[in-house]
């Protein structure tokens, strides 16, 4: 009898282990992507944020307004309505009368509950009234109502 011939059995040799890093090339695209939508996100917030401070100030004012005359609240609803459209560039419209400043704010919040045209005899004639009262329901009304259009008007 002869003697077995060994021969290498290459079925069952490995090759060499993929190494994990570095990753591929494609890996560092992505990444790099994914952090630069990153950055643009994090910059488009922050200058969302700085963009509405006038808006947070003017609610601010607002809410610190409760002790206020009526007339002296129709007032200055209106000098804050008008300074923002100032903020926002509407240079033309700060000079309008009030009667044809406030359609134009109706059709910017396009709201039913809130609009300015249930508030319009109010608006015009309470601050040249020398003893105009509004009810308590009516002031809410308007602080809400100028709240909301700071809060949401479209400039």
């Amino acid at each position: 009898m002869q003697a077995p011939i060994e021969l290498p059995n290459k079925a069952y040799l490995l090759p060499n282990a993929i190494p994990n890093w570095p990753p591929a090339w494609w890996f560092w695209l992505a990444l790099f992507a994914l952090f630069m939508i990153l950055a643009l996100m994090v910059f488009l917030g922050i200058r969302h944020h700085q963009q509405r401070a006038y808006r947070r100030e003017a609610i601010q004012q607002l809410q610190d307004w409760h002790e206020l005359s009526d007339q002296e609240l129709a007032e200055h609803c209106l000098l804050l309505i008008r300074r923002c459209l100032k903020t926002e560039g509407h240079n033309t419209l700060i000079s309008l009368p009030t009667a044809k400043l406030l359609p134009f704010l109706d059709s910017q919040i396009r709201s039913r509950k809130y609009a300015f045209q249930h508030l319009s005899e109010e608006l015009i004639e309470l601050p040249y009234r020398p003893a105009g009262q509004l009810s308590v329901e009516k002031r809410q009304n308007l602080i809400a109502t100028t709240k909301f259009w700071i809060r949401r008007h479209r400039a």
